[in-house]
């Protein structure tokens, strides 16, 4: 069916608005060179209808198009001066049937200046990329080595060694411990110590992400997804962490319906991300973290027997604080050292009456707890070396109590006992006394002297009892 005139009149005022939005400039000529179409005014300062009909050369100076004619070449990409001004421009021959029959002058940009400004601009937006990728890549590392694991506690150094053997391996390492044990902290460490270190560490809190996120949380979506997704999609972290090493803390808390997806991840090594139909091959390390014993949740039917014994390819089990009793004070230490850069004046270190409350003490809460309580400790005391006073009264109460079950039931050094006893009685003693010297050496039927003299002995400082 021929085309009417309205038509063809439509279909050239679309193609002439196309020309006038998509270059700057535009000349086409015939197989003879005469040009039938010219979009140049705002170079050449010469209307389109004194121009059609006649030769290129006659308008254009050192123009190649009339070249391109002949040799049938196309030149793309040329810098061209028009009236001073330096133009990006291209030409391109008109081929029908295997002959020229005419070619075609576009330029994109009317001054080279604006390549320039196109290209600062590109390159201001790739570092801006960079610098957001340096950012995920710093917010996505390992932050803590084997040597930042203190402790001299034999069952802990021979965890730290199979910890180490796991590092160099690819195996899935299951974490099992109290709150507070250092769980995190030998996730972190064997990562650090893997042929991944160079990789991402990506730590996912089972435990703090809602239910019905899950999936998008861990896989990302594409835009529109669901209601309230960005249009512009979410990488998940599975994505972030490819090449890497993914964290499952609080293991337990995942939902059971996710567990069997997470199962075909790690069986398959791909995901897929939600509202898309696309799969994204992924290259990660397990390692997962419970304050719960997952063998008991697989028997009571709330964990997946089949991802329990996917992940707990290597198993590390952390022993409570209250079974490392040498790693307390080794800990506290530590701790006082590094409070200490914030609160250069406090407390050098602690006395001999709050050490064996310290030591004596169950930590529930383990190391967190103790680190809590030694940050407390050096910012309220008042004395050169943490005092009893200085600490929380569910800790400080612990060495009389301790003292009154070993005087009922003796056992242990007689020395060890006779010492203890004298020093509970010189405090409390000089308590009773208001802190006088003289008044307690009284009440104990000593001279003021030997007072003094059993308080060095013993280690009982001032700060201990003002």
């Amino acid at each position: 069916m021929e085309k009417t005139f309205e038509q063809l009149k439509w279909e050239m005022e679309i193609i002439d608005e196309f020309i006038e939005k998509a270059y700057e400039g535009l000349i086409i000529i015939d197989k003879d060179g005469k040009i039938i179409k010219f979009k140049y005014e705002k170079f050449l300062d010469v209307k389109e209808e004194d121009v059609i009909g006649k030769h290129v050369t006659e308008v254009m100076e050192n123009t190649r198009l009339h070249i391109v004619l002949k040799t049938g070449t196309p030149e793309i990409g040329d810098v061209q001066n028009i009236k001073g001004h330096n133009v990006l421009t291209s030409r391109i021959p008109i081929i029908r049937s295997g002959e020229v029959v005419g070619a075609v002058g576009t330029i994109l940009f009317k001054d080279i200046l604006e390549v320039k400004h196109l290209n600062d601009h590109l390159e201001q937006m790739k570092q801006h990329v960079n610098k957001y990728k340096q950012e995920l890549k710093r917010l996505n590392l390992a932050k803590y080595s084997f040597e930042q694991i203190l402790t001299a506690d034999p069952q802990m150094l021979a965890l730290i060694d199979s910890a180490k053997k796991a590092a160099e391996s690819s195996s899935s390492v299951y974490i099992e411990g109290q709150s507070g044990t250092g769980k995190e902290y030998f996730a972190h460490a064997i990562h650090e110590g893997s042929l991944r270190r160079y990789g991402p560490f990506v730590r996912i809190n089972c435990a703090g992400i809602p239910k019905d996120l899950f999936e998008s949380e861990l896989f990302g979506y594409e835009p529109g997804a669901f209601t309230g997704a960005s249009t512009h999609g979410r990488i998940g972290k599975f994505e972030i962490a490819n090449g890497g090493t993914i964290f499952l803390d609080e293991l337990s808390a995942m939902p059971f319906e996710m567990q069997a997806k997470l199962l075909r991840v790690i069986e398959e090594r791909e995901i897929e991300r939600v509202g898309g139909n696309t799969r994204v091959n992924i290259d990660v390390r397990f390692i997962s973290a419970s304050n719960e014993d997952l063998h008991d949740l697989v028997k009571q039917g709330r964990f997946r027997s089949d991802l329990y014994y996917r992940l707990n390819v290597v198993h590390l089990k952390l022993p409570p604080l209250k079974d490392r009793k040498r790693d307390v004070m080794l800990l506290v230490d530590h701790f006082i050292t590094q409070f200490l850069k914030e609160r250069p004046d406090g407390p050098q270190g602690v006395s001999v009456e709050a050490k064996r409350c310290l030591e004596a003490y169950a930590w529930p809460g383990n190391v967190r707890e103790l680190r809590n309580v030694i940050e407390s400790a050096v910012s309220l005391s008042k004395s050169k070396r943490i005092a009893v006073r200085d600490l929380p009264e569910d800790i400080a109460k612990v060495v009389p109590s301790a003292l009154s079950e070993l005087l009922i039931e003796p056992s242990g050094n007689l020395y060890a006992v006779m010492e203890q006893v004298e020093r509970n009685l010189i405090l409390g003693a000089i308590k009773s006394s208001g802190g006088s010297k003289t008044e307690a050496a009284k009440r104990l039927g000593i001279h003021r002297t030997a007072l003094y003299k059993k308080m060095a002995k013993l280690g009982i400082e001032h700060e201990e009892i003002t």
